[in-house]
């Protein structure tokens, strides 16, 4: 079987990521994880209120991606999305997922 071919996907982000709506981001994402992913961009401007779930996902989504060559980009965050990742301690987790910076790991 040959390899997949690495790809590009993006996804636009709910306004509330509460834990149902994890839940349902959770599936839609878990297998993107393990395909030849090489950038997950999620989009965030729509983003009103972002639960530790939600933030716990994202970094678990980031280090799996790593793990298999990949990249999540998070990008347009609103002050809300900031906030969140600034209350638990994990705003340069954030800052590590800008797409300048996922463009400078993709592109050399």
């Amino acid at each position: 079987m040959p390899p997949l071919e690495p790809r590009k996907i993006s996804r636009d982000l709910a306004a509330v990521l509460d834990a149902s709506a994890v839940r349902e981001l959770h599936a839609e994402i878990e297998p993107l994880v393990s395909e030849a992913t090489t950038l997950l961009t999620l989009n965030a401007e729509a983003v009103e209120r972002l639960g530790t779930q939600a933030v716990q996902l994202f970094v678990a989504t980031a280090r799996a991606l790593e793990m298999n060559g990949g990249r999540l980009a998070i990008v347009n965050t609103t002050p809300t999305f900031r906030e969140a990742y600034a209350d638990l301690g994990l705003l340069a987790e954030l800052d590590a997922r800008s797409l300048v910076n996922a463009e400078k790991d993709t592109d050399g």
